[in-house]
């Protein structure tokens, strides 16, 4: 009751070879592929979250200059309270 060991052909090794070959390759080849995309991803997000700091800087700078500012105050030159020195300095201000 020996049982007989066939013998695997050749053609079979050389497929199992090319196989594992073709599979490595393909793994490589679509690792490299994610890794470029994911890059890119990156690469996209980096730029958008910079675009995002951009307008967001922009409108706090266009809020800045909408304020009223000290330039456009109104002095009441009757009033008992009123201040000399700030008118001053307000009118130097102006032509500096």
């Amino acid at each position: 009751m020996s049982a007989s060991v066939r013998e695997v052909s050749s053609l079979f090794k050389i497929a199992r070879w090319v196989a594992l070959g073709g599979g490595l390759s393909y793994g490589y080849v679509h690792a490299r592929t994610l890794h470029k995309e994911a890059n890119e991803r990156r690469i996209e997000k980096e730029y958008e979250r910079k675009v995002a700091l951009i307008q967001e800087a922009k409108k706090k700078y266009a809020e800045s200059k909408s304020t009223p500012d000290s330039s456009s105050e109104k002095f009441n030159f009757d009033d008992p309270n009123f201040d000399a020195d700030k008118w001053f300095k307000h009118f130097e201000s102006k032509f500096k």
